[in-house]
């Protein structure tokens, strides 16, 4: 299952070549089965069919109905017309409309697809069995049987409610059956593992995040583990009856161990004997005895490797991860969050709910990755679920009031932020203060959390990070495309005339106008967006849900944004370009993240002058501190370097020993030689793969040994050993000052592009920029002089005020030919930064 791709790579076993692809017809693909000659595969981010309330009526009573533009189908369904589009250009909360999360039937909701092995050919599709789907088994006879989670989202998606409508029940835990042999599905019966709301599970029963699933051999008995309580279950495999529920941890280790991977073991007549269950947080194997699945016992718990997390960032994902953090113990942070992205819905989760306590009624939001959340204060859309800075944001417009939670720069540096967005969340979240519902009452704070695993949380949101852009190259160059990209988004392109030239914001990163300032894509109190406040776009390429109302992935819209429309009716000439083919909505495919991303330039082209796919292109290659051959593999076989293959593995190899020398990756060959297990570590310097007892191989040795058929050894491309500590952080750049520069708003940095060989130095704000840090231009080592301009404290430019604004005096030693270029840094042999366009030239060279 190839997840972000959409797609299943079809593999030869004997030669390990990849025969074919699958298109999945939904969203991240995961879990997948064979059974005979079908192949089962469950689009983990399925959905639910909902929505936000969008239509393609004319809503304005300046323009009403009957105007060509069709009518609002019924009150709950169709409450934002197309002029509210214009007002959501300029104010994103669309204030004084009525907005519900609703159930569009038009909305695809694909959820298990059922393919031939031999042909790849889809034979069969299933919907509406559940949300998001995180396991499957299926039996001898071709039933189906899925580990999931139905998401409540909808239920208190009506305008003027808020949290107390869903009983602290978020989601329902669930087991799916379905009957798929012969080539075609029948119709899904879904067993609940607990009590419908509001009722509350009995302490101890509570079977959180259903996660891994096997069947027995003799199609009895069905094994699980529940995720977020930390427990291994049985089912009956025709009931669903739950035999046995098991705790894979007691006294202080309850709930810590975060039960994921699954195998168990039958015995000869097919009736289950043991499981193996893979417990992700604790780093063990629990070995349970299910021969009596009425009865289950835990045999032995193996340890399993080392676990090098700081405490604190380990305990706190726990705490990330913990169900018993919810008074009802049937949902976690990672439910909404899951491996920290996000379940790609809208929800009413917002500030109306706060430490038991529930008045007015919460704005719609989707979902945002909690990836990345470092240095993007003020962390969240728009101060929901408490703006840590007070005063103005979106949902108060700028005459808002408040106190500020934080302060940037203190002894703590932003901890007290990050603890700030943990208290608020889990106290507007995870109680129910609903007195019928929980007659206990909901605990000091609104979680069950103590006051160390709350500070333990904001230690582990503030060091998630990002993985590698999925297309960045090995060597770190952009593409053309990807550039433009660069240039669309932060040189200004010129806007429309229908609107009139020269108007604020001049890019999407303006720095006094936009939303998405450098370093990292958020931005907050918009003087453009009436004081908007929006996180990282980072990530965007990874989820399709956009925007703070999800308003570009509404089935509406995007039919809208295929044709483009004629929006002369509210302003004269103005007409909304349609996509581009490649990239346009088709119901039969499902969402797609370039899709939702491009309906916004409808819009955006008439605002900032660009389109959409080099933008996309821009963030699916820019850095987000890991090099493009961090975790990048190849491996040296008979296969592998012999006949046509040797030349591609012998460019995968030279590419990953030349980022082990540069100080970006650290190469790793682990495999069997001569018949032992080897490990061994590339040493740039020298050129040579060194191992125990001195040994030492070149790259011609390596691959000689392969084509010998003495060693098989796969390389990897892991983490340096600086990444992640406290000295060798993910510096970041950015322009220096507000205001238009030659390229427009933000003032990027600029060179003439005459003149003597030797360039004039420029200055760029810095954060976390070590003053040895390396310099780069477009991605590779450049020769020059990084100098901190306003000091050094410590290891770090720094002026001792710890205000964040850090000048940084950049002097190349060559000046470049007129163009566009991406300046980067690097904390040597640890993260780059990200990057910062300039420009060599005139503005006609750079835009």
């Amino acid at each position: 299952a190839l997840s972000s791709t959409n797609r299943i790579a079809i593999i030869d076993t004997a030669t390990y070549a990849v025969t074919g692809h699958i298109d999945v017809r939904a969203q991240d693909p995961r879990a997948i089965a064979v059974e005979g000659s079908q192949l089962y595969v469950l689009a983990f981010e399925s959905g639910n069919q909902s929505e936000i309330s969008m239509c393609t009526f004319i809503n304005s009573a300046a323009y009403p109905t009957g105007t060509g533009q069709g009518a609002p189908n019924d009150g709950n369904q169709c409450t934002i017309g197309l002029d509210s589009i214009l007002t959501f250009a300029t104010d994103p909360n669309i204030p004084g409309i009525t907005k519900n999360i609703v159930i569009d039937p038009d909305v695809p909701d694909r959820d298990l697809f059922l393919y031939d092995t031999g042909t790849g050919a889809e034979l069969d599709d299933v919907s509406g069995i559940s949300t998001l789907l995180y396991g499957i088994a299926v039996d001898s006879t071709g039933q189906a049987f899925i580990a999931m989670a139905d998401a409540r989202n909808q239920e208190n998606g009506d305008d003027g409610t808020n949290l107390i409508d869903l009983d602290n029940r978020m989601f329902l835990n669930q087991v799916g059956s379905i009957a798929c042999g012969g080539g075609s599905c029948g119709a899904p019966t879904v067993w609940e593992l607990e009590p419908a709301p509001p009722t509350y599970p009995t302490a101890g029963d509570e079977l959180a995040t259903p996660y891994g699933i096997t069947v027995s051999d003799d199609d009895t008995t069905l094994v699980l583990t529940a995720m977020g309580t930390s427990r291994v279950f049985t089912m009956n495999a025709s009931t669903g009856a739950v035999l046995d529920i098991l705790d894979l941890g007691t006294g202080p280790d309850a709930g810590l161990q975060n039960p994921r991977g699954l195998a168990l073991a039958s015995d000869g007549a097919g009736a289950p004997e043991t499981a193996y269950v893979l417990n992700t947080l604790e780093n063990t194997v629990s070995v349970i005895d299910v021969s009596d699945p009425s009865s289950l016992s835990e045999v032995t718990k193996i340890p399993v490797g080392s676990d090098p997390t700081p405490d604190a960032v380990r305990l706190g994902r726990n705490a990330f991860n913990n169900a018993f953090a919810s008074t009802s113990g049937t949902f976690s942070c990672g439910s909404c969050h899951p491996d920290g992205n996000t379940d790609q819905l809208l929800w009413r989760i917002g500030g109306a709910c706060s430490f038991g306590a529930c008045n007015g009624h919460d704005e719609a939001r989707t979902t945002m990755p909690i990836r990345g959340l470092k240095n993007t204060l003020p962390l969240h859309w728009d101060g929901s679920l408490g703006d840590p800075f007070g005063g103005g944001n979106g949902s108060v417009g700028f005459g808002g009031a408040g106190g500020t939670d934080c302060t940037l720069g203190d002894a703590d540096g932003d901890h007290d932020c990050f603890l700030d967005l943990v208290d608020a969340s889990l106290s507007g979240v995870m109680c129910d203060p609903d007195a019928v519902a929980n007659p206990a009452g909901c605990p000091s704070g609104g979680n069950e959390l103590s006051a160390q695993e709350i500070d333990d949380m904001a230690i582990f949101l503030a060091n998630v990070s990002y993985p590698p852009a999925r297309m960045r190259s090995m060597n770190d160059v952009v593409s053309a495309s990807a550039l433009d990209g660069f240039r669309d988004f932060f040189m200004d392109q010129g806007d429309s005339s229908v609107l009139g030239g020269g108007n604020d914001p001049d890019t999407c990163a303006d720095s006094t106008a936009g939303c998405h300032d450098l370093p990292l894509g958020a931005g907050t109190n918009s003087s453009t967006l009436n004081g908007f406040d929006a996180p990282t776009m980072r990530g965007m390429t990874d989820r399709f849900i956009h925007f703070s109302l999800g308003i570009t992935t509404t089935e509406e819209i995007l039919v809208l944004a295929n044709a483009g429309a004629d929006f002369s009716f509210f302003i004269p000439g103005l007409i909304l370009p349609p996509l581009e083919p490649a990239i346009q909505w088709d119901p039969n495919e499902g969402f797609e993240e370039i899709t939702s991303f491009g309906a916004a330039f409808m819009l955006f082209e008439l605002v900032y002058g660009t389109r959409p796919i080099d933008t996309f292109q821009m963030f699916e290659e820019a850095s987000t501190g890991f090099s493009g051959s961090q975790g990048r593999q190849v491996t040296l076989n008979l296969t592998t370097t012999t006949g046509g293959n040797l030349a591609d593995t012998e460019t995968l190899m030279s590419a990953l020993e030349l980022a082990d020398q540069s100080g970006f990756v650290n190469v790793r060959a682990v495999g069997r030689r001569n018949g032992g297990l080897t490990t061994l570590s590339y040493l740039g310097g020298p050129a040579v793969y060194l191992g125990n007892n001195n040994l030492q191989l070149t790259h011609a040795q390596m691959v000689a040994e392969a084509q010998a058929g003495t060693s098989v050894m796969t390389l990897t491309g892991h983490l340096r050993k600086n990444v992640g500590l406290a000295t060798h952080p993910m510096p970041l750049l950015a322009q220096l000052g507000t205001g238009s520069g030659t390229t427009g708003d933000p003032p990027l940095p600029r060179i003439s592009a005459n003149g003597s060989a030797d360039p004039p130095a420029f200055t760029v704000t810095g954060i976390d920029v070590r003053s040895d840090a390396l310099l780069l231009l477009d991605g590779v080592f450049v020769a020059g002089t990084l100098t901190c301009a306003e000091g050094v404290v410590g290891f770090f430019c720094d002026d001792g005020n710890s205000d964040g604004d850090i000048e940084i005096d950049i002097d190349l030693d060559s000046r470049p030919s007129a163009g566009t270029y991406l300046l980067q840094v690097q904390n040597r042999g640890a993260l780059l930064s990200n990057e910062l366009p300039f420009c060599v030239g005139n503005t006609n060279d750079c835009v």
